[in-house]
């Protein structure tokens, strides 16, 4: 592998404005800025891979020297690296779930993000190829319907089985070890038949790498593993500050809530529609049997 100077000269900039707080979508502007065209998937993928210290590495096959290294300061490899699982610094939000990573889309199923100027969520999908249907919905409404799911779900908490948060750990450190070795083994393949640069295979790569975020936010989301701080509805709702009743709610959503799906607003012969309907809004719990 031999690196093109220019293109290399991008990439190192790109380490660099992520260790200084950049967000993925300034670096993937950066790169296209620069002739270098991916989706966020293959921009985070890039800043993860090992590649550019100049190894190569297949499953048990490891080569630490394969090539001339592009990202010559490990240190500064290292510190991104502690930078991948956060999307960048994002402006803080009193809405009650910005940036819990709960709200996903009813049509691509990526995260839905807050929009602070109309006060609605809205599909912040950023790929190559962009939802067609991105799902939004007022804020007021589905946080509304979110609290009244929450409060009768931890009512009856025992009954839905849910478990213990030291399991949900587990299995979400097993779905990151899947999701790695499911990337690993396709990577391997691919390259033993050849196939690495084909278009089909990028779109393999980056729906791999994809599952692989996914699988580290939800994991991000639970913890340390330590015992949870986090209290019912009824003792939320005794706090008298309002910062400390959004935090707790936050909590106890964090602790108890697996996805929020928003369907698109659409009329029953589907086109969009205006009208509010309930049923858009589809509430899974963690633990909770599909």
């Amino acid at each position: 592998m031999v690196a093109e100077p220019g293109a290399a000269e991008v990439v190192v900039q790109a380490f660099r404005r992520r260790d200084l707080g950049a967000s993925l979508v300034e670096i993937q502007a950066l790169l296209a800025e620069n002739g270098i065209e991916r989706a966020l998937s293959g921009v985070a993928w890039m800043l993860r891979s090992r590649m550019y210290l100049g190894e190569i590495h297949f499953g048990a096959l490891h080569n630490t020297h394969a090539h001339e290294a592009i990202v010559k300061d490990r240190g500064l490899f290292e510190r991104v690296q502690r930078r991948t699982v956060s999307r960048g610094r994002q402006a803080k939000s009193e809405r009650l779930l910005a940036r819990l990573g709960v709200l996903r889309c009813g049509t691509c199923g990526s995260r839905i993000v807050i929009n602070s100027d109309s006060g609605s969520y809205r599909c912040g999908d950023t790929s190559a190829n962009r939802c067609r249907r991105r799902a939004a919905v007022k804020a007021d409404r589905v946080e509304e319907i979110v609290l009244d799911a929450v409060r009768a779900y931890s009512a009856t908490a025992d009954a839905h089985g849910r478990g213990s948060r030291r399991q949900q750990i587990r299995e979400a450190d097993e779905a990151i070890e899947r999701a790695n070795a499911d990337l690993d083994d396709t990577i391997r393949q691919l390259g033993e038949l050849g196939l690495l640069g084909r278009r089909v295979s990028q779109q393999t790569l980056e729906k791999l790498t994809t599952a692989l975020d996914v699988a580290h936010v939800s994991r991000a989301r639970l913890g340390d593993g330590g015992e949870s701080d986090v209290i019912g509805p009824d003792e939320i709702d005794k706090l008298r500050e309002p910062a400390k009743r959004l935090a707790a709610w936050r909590r106890l959503i964090t602790d108890t809530v697996e996805s929020v799906t928003v369907a698109p607003a659409m009329t029953a012969d589907g086109r969009p529609s205006r009208l509010w309907d309930p049923r858009r809004i589809d509430i899974r719990f963690l633990g909770q049997q599909p």
